[in-house]
């Protein structure tokens, strides 16, 4: 369907960016350039030294596989982790312990997680 009204100048209307160069197909690498590409880039990539030290999470998995723990101990140990983070210190002693109990109650509560729980007794 047409219509007879047409924009001011008789042509269609200018789009912004229109006139930016395309991209030349012929130059794509293909799905094998592509992988070769990103590897090279996280080979490059600076991962960071919080990235490469063992955390407070592996300290605890190390506890509980040498027998150091228990499970019981494990979770209460992740918990006060979150507790200490940076953002949880801006709170207030209310908010605080509403956040704590939020957190024990959704280790209990939710399926997935303490299906998890319960499998670190394994």
């Amino acid at each position: 369907m047409t219509s007879p009204i047409k924009p001011p100048g008789g042509g269609p209307p200018k789009v912004p960016g229109a006139d930016a160069q395309q991209p030349d197909p012929s130059k794509a690498k293909g799905p094998e350039g592509s992988r070769e590409a990103f590897e090279a880039a996280l080979d490059g990539a600076d991962r960071g030294a919080d990235a490469r030290a063992a955390g407070p999470v592996d300290a605890v998995v190390a506890d509980l596989r040498a027998g150091k723990i228990d499970a019981a101990a494990a979770v209460e140990k992740m918990v006060q982790e979150a507790l200490s983070a940076p953002g949880v210190a801006q709170l207030d002693a209310a908010a605080r312990a509403e956040l704590e109990a939020h957190i024990r109650h959704t280790l209990e509560d939710d399926p997935n997680l303490a299906a998890l729980v319960r499998d670190l007794d394994r």
